[in-house]
């Protein structure tokens, strides 16, 4: 499940079982998308939509590519009559208990959902960026689209469905790029929930034992969270190597969460339009 961190007038959102897709990383060309949809930009990454379940309208829904299951809200899962059953899920480095629910007639934009099962959790717990919010669409019902595209300067968000009478398809997995870090590749979870980078900690000395940082440390209060922000030298990403700054944290055994060292927001990559392609398991952006 993704967690909200709030810290320094920032917030981080890491909430998610994760299961990890290697993509390329193309460069953006124009493109054709078959519906558009305006967004909120809250907190200057958050990418919030209208949306409604069944009858119930005006709802706002975060969407997050770094969730695998979708979330939706305790006060809203009341007002539905929901029934719940207790789960658990990994967050960060240890098991949460969480509530599972089905929902029925999900809508945002021009994507329609009969029935998906989701998370139930009082988000404003987590973070008062979250209040507002009634719920998370995660990859489960993104990746229902052939295309899932963000332009960040247009304030839209753009979505290429699967023609009439395809067959549904399984869940796509989070995309995972390649970043290096001092002469070291490590692969980070692109996430529009994240503002900033968040590195695994243990995993990153693992791999650079002699890891140089620029000045000193600096202790983040995040609750039970042990956490450093601190500034990397020699971080590339893309093709740019600078000294960038980003918050370390102990996460969870390479066996329970492989092929994830951490998750980078589209801001770090300078992105003004970003597309997900789950057709070509291509990113591209600009």
């Amino acid at each position: 499940m993704r967690h909200w961190m709030v810290f320094a007038n920032r917030a981080v959102l890491v909430f998610g079982i994760l299961l990890t897709q290697h993509v390329q990383a193309q460069g953006l060309s124009s493109s054709t998308e078959s519906s558009t949809i305006p967004f909120d930009l809250v907190s200057s990454f958050l990418v919030v939509v209208d949306g409604q379940i069944g009858n119930l309208k005006g709802l706002r829904f975060i969407l997050d590519t770094g969730a695998t299951h979708s979330v939706l809200d305790r006060k809203v899962a009341d007002r539905l009559g929901l029934q719940r059953h207790a789960g658990k899920v990994m967050n960060i480095d240890n098991y949460i208990p969480v509530e599972w629910s089905n929902i029925q007639d999900l809508r945002v934009g021009p994507m329609r959902v009969q029935a998906v099962r989701v998370m139930v959790v009082k988000l404003a717990e987590y973070s008062k960026l979250a209040k507002n919010a009634d719920g998370i669409i995660g990859l489960d019902l993104l990746s229902r689209s052939k295309k899932f595209t963000i332009d960040y300067d247009r304030r839209t968000v753009s979505l290429q469905l699967m023609e009439a009478g395809t067959p549904e398809r399984s869940a796509s997995k989070c995309f995972v790029i390649p970043v290096i870090v001092q002469g070291i590749p490590i692969h980070l979870v692109i996430d529009t929930g994240l503002q900033g980078i968040l590195l695994y900690g243990n995993r990153l000395r693992k791999r650079l034992p002699k890891m140089k940082i620029d000045g000193k440390s600096t202790n983040v209060p995040m609750g039970r969270l042990r956490v450093k922000q601190v500034r990397l030298p020699g971080v590339r990403i893309a093709d740019a190597e600078e000294v960038t700054t980003v918050l370390l944290i102990d996460g969870p055994d390479e066996d329970e969460l492989p092929g994830v060292d951490g998750y980078l927001g589209p801001a770090s990559l300078r992105a003004k339009r970003i597309e997900f392609d789950f057709d070509a398991k291509v990113l591209r952006w600009r």
